[in-house]
């Protein structure tokens, strides 16, 4: 969902100007809020450029079997196929 920049700007408008009239601590505030808003719109941005479709491969994993020849030889003790086989 893409936030149109016209509004943004708008807000970072009204977040400067309270900024200029405040005392310090809102002044505070609402510079961080044009923060937020800048990265916002900068976000907004990079989203749209990258909005390109990808195409995503689905394969199915290959299970390959296991020829007993290629099993580990068995130990006095081991259970068998476990992993832990120790």
């Amino acid at each position: 969902m893409a936030i149109d920049a016209a509004r943004i700007l708008n807000e970072i408008e009204k977040h400067t100007a309270q900024a200029r009239k405040g005392d310090p601590a809102k002044m505070r505030e609402s510079i961080a809020a044009v923060r937020a808003l800048c990265d916002l719109l900068l976000e907004n941005d990079q989203l749209q450029k990258d909005s390109t479709p990808r195409a995503i491969p689905l394969a199915s994993p290959q299970i390959q079997p296991v020829s007993s020849a290629s099993k580990l030889q068995e130990e006095d003790g081991a259970n068998g196929d476990s992993l832990f086989e120790f």
